[in-house]
Parts: structure tokens; sequence; C-alpha cells
């Protein structure tokens, strides 16, 4: 009878397996193993995932408290400037966070999928079902990991775009962002969050 660990085998070789999975399963013995495994380190992930969105959401709080200092005006040119320059390093650390946690979430959909794939091998091969029907899963399989690969890229890209450095002076990239912030209603989106948004009138 076919091995589940061996049908395996090719997809844990490739490429664009992340590399605590292969190691998983080079050291698994046998599919209980592997899952438990892959297990733990979903867990982990998610871990860190959660502590990246945390981080976020209080960075984003931190942002929009800034923003409305420079709204509500009455601020010395060297107060305006300091407030301008943390809410630039504000913008640079959201996008920062925003890829970790894209990419940490991107690892945990990788493992939960893979994890039930895995687990639906396992009950079919119990009931004696035919080879190619485990095959079909494992070609399945293949076909997460290849949406996992071009996620993983598209996010990469993005995030280079959004992470491009200005070759401006500092007075003006402050010049603009106080702009774009007394322009502006709400806080953008943390992955581009100096883009203007609907325009009020200056009280």
């Amino acid at each position: 009878m076919f091995s589940v660990m061996d049908k395996l085998k090719d997809l844990f070789q490739r490429a664009d397996v992340p590399d605590d999975a292969r190691e998983i399963y080079l050291k698994a013995a046998n599919p209980r193993e592997l899952l438990k495994g892959l297990e733990t380190q979903r867990g982990k992930n998610e871990i860190e995932l959660r502590e990246h969105e945390d981080q976020l959401i209080a960075l984003e709080k931190s942002l929009r408290a800034e923003e409305d200092r420079i709204r509500n005006g009455g601020l010395s040119p060297v107060e305006e400037s300091t407030v301008l320059r943390r809410i630039e390093r504000f913008g640079k650390q959201l996008q920062n966070l925003e890829r970790l946690a894209a990419i940490y979430n991107g690892n945990v959909n990788f493992h939960i999928n893979l994890i039930a794939k895995i687990q639906e091998m396992e009950a079919m091969r119990a009931r004696g079902v035919s080879e190619e029907q485990i095959d079909r899963l494992v070609e399945e399989a293949e076909e997460n990991l290849e949406t996992y690969r071009r996620e993983s890229l598209a996010g990469e890209s993005a995030a280079q775009m959004r992470e491009s450095v200005s070759h401006s002076a500092e007075r003006a990239r402050l010049a603009e962002i106080k702009q774009r912030i007394v322009g502006s209603v709400s806080v953008s989106a943390p992955a581009q969050w100096s883009r203007p948004s609907e325009k009020k009138e200056l009280e």
C-alpha cells in the first residue's frame, strides 16, 4: 500500500515550501508526527500574527492622534515639525508591520490548508480509496502552495513599492504630509497611510 509520506515527498522538496514546513517533514517519521509538527508551527505563526496585528492597531491609534494635532492647529513651528516627523516615522512603521503581518497570515493559511489535506489523505487511505484519488489531493495541495507563493510575491512587491524612499528634502516631505493631513477627514489605510482621503473645510 502507498504511503502518505511518500506521496508528499515531492511537495516538500519544492523550493517554494516554507523552510520550517520542510524541516518538520524531514524530521517526521509518519503522518501523525508531521501533522503535530505542522500544527505546532501554525500556532507559533498565529501568535506572531496576533502580536503584529495588535501593534498595528496601537500604532494606527497613535498616528490618528498625531494627525489630529496637525488638523487642530495651534502648534509652534518646532512642535509642528516634530509631530510631522513622528507621523512620517509612524507611517513607515505601519508599512513594515503590515508587510510582516501579511507574511505571517500567509504562513498560517498555508499550514491550515496543508494540515487539512494531509488529514484528508490519511482518512481516505484508511478507507482504502484508490491511489489516484490521493494523487488528486496532492495536486490540490500543490495548487494551494502556488496560491501561497503568488500572494507572498505580490505582498513583497507591494511592500517594496510602498517603502520606496523619496529623495526630496525633509522640509518638502513634511509639508506634503501636513497638506494631506489637514485636507483629509480620516486616516488612510495602514498599507497606504499617506494617501489623501475625502476633504473637509478647515475651521
